[in-house]
C-alpha cells in the first residue's frame, strides 16, 4: 500500500510534514503539483480529471493505493478515485467546486490578472495576508501567500484550471472527509464529515486531531476491508 500525498493551491508537500510522522509506517509518495505540470507540459486548457489521468498513468495508481489530499489536492485525489477506485481521504477539501471560497472563478479573468501581474503582486498578496483571521495558522498562511510571486505563472494558472475548470460529474465520494467548520477557504461540506477544530490548516497546526481518523481508515485498508 502506498500513501500518495497531494498538496493544495500554492502549497507544497511540506504541508504534510507534521502529519506524516503520526501515521503508521507506509510507503509514501508526496506529489508536487508544479513539478508534475512541468513534466506533463500540457497544451491548451486542462481540468482536474485530465490531471488525475496523467498522475494515474505516470505513477500507475491503482485501487491498492490510498490518496490523502489537502484542499485542491483532495479535489485531484477524488478525481483519481473516479478513475481508479483508490481509497481517498480529503482534508479541508471538496467534491463540489462551489465550495471553494475564491474571489474570482472565471478562468479568462484569472488569466488576465496573471498576465498583467496583479495575482502575483506584492499589493494583492499583502491584502490577502491582512484579511486572514486565524492566529493559529497565520504564520503558515502568510508564508504560503508570500510565495505566490515565486511560482511560475503558467503553473499558477494550471493550478487555477485544476480548481475551477468543469469536469464530468463524479460518481464516487471520498472514504473520509475531515473538515473544520471555521474554514474560510473551503466551505463546510454538505455531506457527512469528520469534524476537527482549527481552520483550513488543521493538518499542519493540530496534526494529532487529523491523524486519528486517518489511522482508522488505514487500519481497515490493512485488514482488507
Amino acid at each position: 500500500m502506498r500513501l500518495i500525498l497531494i498538496h493544495g493551491y500554492v502549497e507544497d508537500a511540506g504541508i504534510f510534514d507534521n502529519l506524516v510522522p503520526l501515521l503508521l509506517p507506509a510507503s509514501l509518495l508526496p506529489i508536487d503539483v508544479n513539478d508534475e505540470y512541468a513534466r506533463w507540459n500540457p497544451t491548451g486548457r486542462i481540468n482536474a480529471r485530465q490531471f488525475a489521468q496523467y498522475l494515474t498513468d505516470y505513477y500507475d495508481i491503482t485501487a491498492d493505493d490510498v490518496l490523502i489530499g489537502h484542499s485542491m489536492g483532495g479535489w485531484i485525489a477524488i478525481n483519481i478515485k473516479e478513475l481508479t477506485g483508490a481509497k481517498t481521504i480529503q482534508l479541508a477539501s471538496f467534491t463540489d467546486q462551489k465550495k471553494i471560497n475564491f474571489p474570482v472563478r472565471n478562468l479568462t479573468a484569472l488569466k488576465l490578472m496573471l498576465r498583467i501581474g496583479l495575482t502575483q503582486s506584492v499589493w494583492l498578496t499583502n491584502y490577502f495576508k491582512k484579511l486572514y483571521p486565524f492566529a493559529e495558522s497565520k504564520e503558515l498562511y502568510d508564508r504560503l501567500v508570500s510565495g505566490i510571486p515565486a511560482i511560475k505563472p503558467t503553473h499558477l494558472f494550471l493550478q487555477q484550471q485544476t480548481l475551477f475548470a468543469p469536469v464530468p460529474p463524479l460518481t464516487v465520494q471520498p472514504d473520509l472527509r475531515i473538515h473544520a467548520r471555521p474554514d474560510n477557504i473551503v466551505f463546510t461540506p454538505s455531506e457527512p464529515f469528520h469534524e476537527v477544530p482549527g481552520d483550513h490548516f488543521t493538518l499542519y497546526c493540530q496534526p494529532e486531531t487529523v491523524a486519528e481518523p486517518i489511522l482508522s481508515v488505514l487500519a481497515q485498508v490493512r485488514l482488507g476491508n
